[in-house]
C-alpha cells in the first residue's frame, strides 16, 4: 500500500489539492444543519488550507500594489524634482535681472548728473597679475570710446582708458601704483594725490602734516588733472601715517567702489566734462 502510494505520490498529491476544494465548496453549499460526521472532517482538513491559500493571494496582490504604488511615486518625483530644479532656475534668472536692473539704475542716477555724452559698458575680465590692477569691458574705438576716458561707477571713480581696441578697452583702476588721481578731502578740502597701493587699498599721498586729516573722511576727486569730473566719490580714510620728521603725511584710503563685485560701468566719452 505505501509502495503503491509512494509511487503515485505525484497524481495523488494533485487529486488532494483538486479534491478539498470540491469537498469544501460542497459543504459551503449546505446548511450547518445539514453536515455530517464527513462534512466536518473535510472543513477541518480544508479551512486551514484555504486560509493560507487566501493570505498569500492578499500578502501578493499587496506587495504587487505596493510595487506600482512605488514605482508610480518614483516617477512622480522624478518629474516633480525636474519640475523643481526648472523653477528654481527661474527664480535665479529673475532674482539676476532685478539684481542687474539695480545696478543699471544707480549708473542712471550718477549719468543723469554728468552733461557729457557717456556709455556703459560690462566687465568682462580682469587682470590676474600682481603687477598690474587692470580690468576689460567689452566697447571699444567702435564705440567712440578713447584712451585716457575716465571710467566711473554709481559708487564712484574706477579709473581711465588705458589702451583699446575696435570692441574691447582694458582700464587702468585707481588701485594700480601707475594710477594717480587729484583729490581733496571733503570735509576739510585737504589735497593730495591718490595711488594705488593694494588690491584693497590706495595711499594719499603729499597731503601736508598740518592737514586735518581723520579717520573716516571721504575723499573726493579735485577735477584738476583733467581726467576725473570733479565731487566724485574716491574713498574713505581709514589710517594716517605721519613720520616723526617732514612736511608730509601719508593716508590710507579704502576705495568707494568695490572692485570684487565691478559688473558694469560707465565711460565718459568726452574728458573736459562738468557735474551739475
Amino acid at each position: 500500500m505505501f509502495k503503491l502510494l509512494k509511487e503515485y505520490r505525484y497524481y495523488c498529491t494533485i487529486a488532494f489539492f483538486v479534491f478539498i476544494p470540491i469537498l469544501s465548496l460542497n459543504t459551503r453549499s449546505k446548511e450547518s444543519v445539514q453536515f455530517n460526521y464527513f462534512d466536518h472532517i473535510i472543513v477541518f482538513v480544508s479551512a486551514p488550507i484555504q486560509s493560507l491559500i487566501t493570505y498569500s493571494i492578499n500578502k501578493a496582490a499587496l506587495f504587487f500594489q505596493n510595487y506600482i504604488f512605488l514605482v508610480n511615486t518614483h516617477e512622480n518625483l522624478s518629474i516633480v524634482t525636474l519640475e523643481n530644479r526648472k523653477l528654481l532656475n527661474v527664480i535665479h534668472n529673475y532674482q539676476e535681472i532685478e539684481a542687474e536692473n539695480k545696478r543699471l539704475r544707480e549708473l542712471m542716477q550718477l549719468q543723469n548728473k554728468i552733461e557729457e555724452e557717456k556709455i556703459i559698458a560690462q566687465v568682462i575680465a580682469k587682470d590676474v597679475s600682481a603687477e598690474f590692477r587692470s580690468i576689460r569691458i567689452n566697447k571699444g574705438t567702435k564705440a567712440g570710446i578713447e584712451r585716457g576716458m575716465p571710467v566711473l561707477t554709481h559708487e564712484g571713480i574706477v579709473g581711465k582708458v588705458l589702451r583699446t581696441t575696435p570692441y574691447y578697452s582694458d582700464i587702468i583702476t585707481i588701485l594700480d601704483n601707475l594710477s594717480a588721481v587729484d583729490a581733496m578731502i571733503q570735509r576739510t578740502r585737504a589735497r593730495g594725490i591718490l595711488e594705488g597701493a593694494t588690491d584693497f587699498y590706495c595711499i594719499l599721498k603729499y597731503a601736508l602734516r598740518t592737514d586735518d586729516i581723520e579717520v573716516g573722511d571721504v575723499l573726493i576727486s579735485t577735477g584738476l588733472d583733467s581726467i576725473y569730473p570733479k565731487g566724485l566719490p574716491l574713498g574713505t580714510v581709514t589710517k594716517t601715517y605721519k613720520k616723526s620728521y617732514g612736511v608730509t603725511q601719508d593716508v590710507e584710503i579704502k576705495p568707494s567702489v568695490n572692485f570684487s563685485k565691478l559688473e558694469e560701468v560707465f565711460v565718459i566719452l568726452k574728458p573736459d566734462v562738468k557735474i551739475l
